[in-house]
């Protein structure tokens, strides 16, 4: 951990799948940490995702070569990426 207490973070160019109420939103992990990561969507951000939702992670963009799904809790949102905190590891 750095002074501010926040996890290592880890430059990446991999693709993932945002689940956010139902829909799957492709995009690319800019960095993650053990902690969470900061996502690029390929399209727009979803005008009902807001700070403190709950949705999933999938770090890659097809589920059934990794068929794991992280529950995250979003943390931050500006317009070009979204911040999220993961919470669950589960196996689909």
């Amino acid at each position: 951990m750095d002074k501010m207490g926040q996890s290592l973070r880890i430059l990446c160019d991999a693709k993932c799948i945002l689940i956010f109420e139902g829909f799957d939103y492709h995009g690319v992990i800019e960095n993650v940490s053990l902690s969470g990561a900061l996502i690029k969507l390929n399209d727009d951000i979803p005008d009902n995702l807001h700070t403190e939702d709950r949705c999933d992670l999938m770090l890659c963009g097809d589920p059934d070569l990794y068929p794991v799904k992280y529950t995250c809790n979003v943390i931050r949102i500006d317009p070009a990426a979204i911040g999220v905190k993961f919470i669950e590891l589960n196996l689909i």
